[in-house]
């Protein structure tokens, strides 16, 4: 084949692969996002690829991470968060927030309410990590704490997912405090 026709291929190739492999990461990443069996192996992929930036990791670690918990796979998820939280993605308040529920399943308390107390300190519009940091001051019997976290959690919004289970959780809570 002539110098040009093997350059001229090559550069063909190149140019079909590109728009096939952005296709793919965009799956990737929608994959990741999502909540199913094939999440897992989609936010790998992104955090293994030569071409994804720094916040794609970040988040393909926190989303992996939120995977992992959800398969109770807590060392796992807590190492995915961990390794987020210095990439600094544009969610790493998730990283922290998604941190202190591991910890908080693992009944480390104090390790959640750190966590949930960097989330908010990023985020003060994060209501799920004031619901949850009010159920661990709940618990340890700190109800004025809990109230004020409460009322914090439903005085804020986010575009979270979990806006609903924070204000409704909160409300609840607030509600059975009332006594106290």
């Amino acid at each position: 084949m002539p110098r040009r026709l093997r350059l001229f291929s090559a550069i063909a190739l190149v140019t079909l692969a590109a728009p096939l492999s952005t296709i793919a990461a965009a799956d990737d990443a929608a994959t990741c996002r999502s909540t199913g069996q094939e999440a897992t192996a989609a936010c790998t992929r992104i955090i293994t690829s030569p071409g994804a930036t720094r916040d794609q990791v970040g988040d393909a670690y926190i989303n992996r991470g939120q995977s992992y918990y959800r398969k109770k796979e807590y060392e796992r998820a807590l190492e995915d968060f961990n390794k987020a939280i210095p990439l600094k993605p544009k969610w790493v308040q998730l990283a922290y927030g998604n941190r202190g529920n591991v910890y908080y399943a693992k009944g480390e308390d104090q390790n959640a309410i750190a966590s949930y107390d960097k989330a908010i300190a990023i985020d003060p519009n994060y209501p799920a990590a004031y619901t949850a940091r009010g159920l661990l001051y709940e618990k340890a019997g700190a109800v004025g704490r809990a109230r004020t976290d409460f009322n914090a959690a439903l005085g804020a919004k986010s575009k979270f997912e979990d806006d609903a289970w924070a204000h409704d959780t909160a409300r609840k809570h607030l509600e059975a405090l009332k006594g106290k």
